[in-house]
C-alpha cells in the first residue's frame, strides 16, 4: 500500500517539481563533491509489527476506520509560503517545499468526527503533561487501532502530498503520529505555548468544534521563527496585528503546516470547556534535505524505551535512503576525498543518532513566552 502511494504521488509531483527541486539542491561547483544530485524519493518504512512494552490497544474499541465513511477531503482556499512569512530564498532552499501553512482544509466527515471524538475520550486515561503542554496524550497509535489507521491512511497522505508539493509519508516515528492535546484544567495555562514543532510536517486537526469556544484558539505568527523568538525575549506576547487566527468551520477541519518553520500556539480557555485536537506528523520522502527534527524536545517528553529505538530506526532509514541513492549514482573516480565525503554525508544521520542516544544530559522542550 505504501509503495503504491509513493508511485502515485511521485507521478503527480515529480513532473512539475523535479526541475525546481534540482535547482534547490544544486550545490556550487566543487571538484570534491560527487554526492547524488538527482531527486531520489525514499521508500517509506512500515509501521512496527509489535507495540512497545507497556502499550496495548484499547480493549473495548469497536470502531473500525473506513476512509470512504470517515473522510470528507476538501483542499484549502489558500496556501501560504515560507516567503510570505519573511524567510529569504537562501533559507527556503534548504527545504523540500516552500509550504508554510494552509488555510483550513477538511479531513473528516461527520461520521469521522464522531468516531475520532469517541476514541479520544477513551484515550484520556493516558494523559500526561509537560512544561509546554499541560494536557496531552502521546503514542496514541499504539493505543487505538482507529487512530493508527487514520494516521497511516494512504488516501490522506496522497491528498496532503499534493498540497505540500513534495511526496510525504506518515512519520517514521510512531510517537510523532496521533498526538492529542486536551484543554488544561487550570484556566491560567495555555493549551500549548508559542513554539515551533519538533518535526517538519504535520496537520493540526480540530476534533471538537472550536467555533463554540471562548479562547482555545489556534494561532500562528506572521513572521519568521527567529523574529518571533527575538520579540518574545523582551515582550510578554507577539504583536497582536501579526498574530493570525484561522477560522475553522467546525470539527474535522485542520491546517497543514511545515511546523518547524511556523511559530504557533493554542491559547488558554476563558472558561472550562472541552477542546480536543489531534496532530499527525509526516516526513518528506525527499531525503536530500537536512533533517529538521529536534531530538532534545522529544527526549524531554517521551519514554526513552520507545523514543530511542524509534529515533534509531528513523535516522537509519534516512541514511539507508541516501546510501541507496549513492550506490545507484556514484561515478567512477580516483578522488578519495570525494568518495569519503559522499560516504560521510550518507551516514551523517546515523552518526547523529548515535551521538543523540549516547548523550545523558537532561533535555527541555523549546518554547517561547510564559
Amino acid at each position: 500500500m505504501q509503495k503504491q502511494h509513493l508511485e502515485t504521488v511521485t507521478e503527480k509531483i515529480t513532473e512539475q517539481a523535479s526541475t525546481e527541486l534540482l535547482e534547490l539542491i544544486a550545490l556550487p561547483p566543487d571538484t570534491h563533491n560527487i554526492a547524488p544530485k538527482s531527486v531520489v524519493f525514499a521508500e517509506p518504512i512500515c509501521f512496527p509489527q509489535c507495540s512497545p512494552p507497556g502499550y496495548e490497544y484499547l480493549p473495548d474499541e469497536v470502531i473500525i476506520y473506513n476512509p470512504q465513511r470517515h473522510l470528507a477531503l476538501e483542499k484549502p482556499t489558500t496556501i501560504y509560503r515560507l516567503g510570505d512569512l519573511g524567510y529569504e530564498e537562501s533559507i527556503i532552499a534548504k527545504f523540500p517545499t516552500n509550504l508554510a501553512i494552509t488555510s483550513p482544509i477538511r479531513l473528516l466527515s461527520e461520521s469521522g468526527v464522531a468516531a475520532l471524538y469517541e476514541v479520544s475520550l477513551a484515550l484520556q486515561r493516558y494523559r500526561q503533561g509537560c512544561e509546554r503542554i499541560p494536557n496531552m496524550v502521546r503514542g496514541a497509535v499504539y493505543r487505538s487501532k482507529f487512530v493508527r489507521d487514520l494516521c497511516l491512511c494512504p488516501v490522506v497522505t496522497e491528498f496532503l502530498s499534493e498540497i505540500a508539493g513534495t511526496p510525504l509519508a506518515p512519520h517514521s516515528m510512531p510517537l510523532m503520529l496521533g498526538h492529542f492535546n486536551f484543554a488544561p484544567q487550570d484556566l491560567t495555562q495555555a493549551v500549548d505555548k508559542w513554539h515551533t514543532d519538533t518535526i517538519a510536517f504535520d496537520y493540526v486537526l480540530m476534533v471538537t468544534d472550536p467555533s463554540q469556544l471562548l479562547g482555545g484558539k489556534f494561532q500562528y505568527f506572521n513572521g519568521t521563527k527567529e523574529e518571533g523568538a527575538e520579540i518574545l525575549k523582551y515582550a510578554e506576547d507577539l504583536p497582536e496585528d501579526r498574530i493570525i487566527t484561522p477560522v475553522f468551520p467546525g470539527a474535522g477541519y485542520a491546517v497543514l503546516q511545515q511546523g518547524n518553520m511556523v511559530m504557533h500556539r493554542a491559547t488558554g480557555l476563558m472558561y472550562p470547556a472541552e477542546r480536543i485536537t489531534m496532530v499527525n506528523g509526516y516526513v518528506s520522502l525527499d531525503v536530500n534535505f537536512p533533517d529538521q527534527s529536534r531530538f532534545a524536545d522529544m527526549k524531554a517528553v517521551d519514554e526513552h524505551h520507545v523514543l530511542f529505538p524509534e529515533w534509531a530506526r528513523y535516522k537509519a532509514w534516512r541514511s539507508r535512503s541516501q546510501l541507496d541513492a549513492m550506490i545507484q549514482e556514484l561515478p567512477f573516480t580516483n578522488d578519495r576525498t570525494a568518495l569519503c565525503a559522499a560516504l560521510r554525508s550518507a551516514i551523517a544521520d546515523v552518526e547523529a543518532a548515535i551521538a543523540d542516544i549516547e548523550q545523558t544530559d537532561e533535555s527541555k522542550m523549546l518554547y517561547y513566552g510564559s
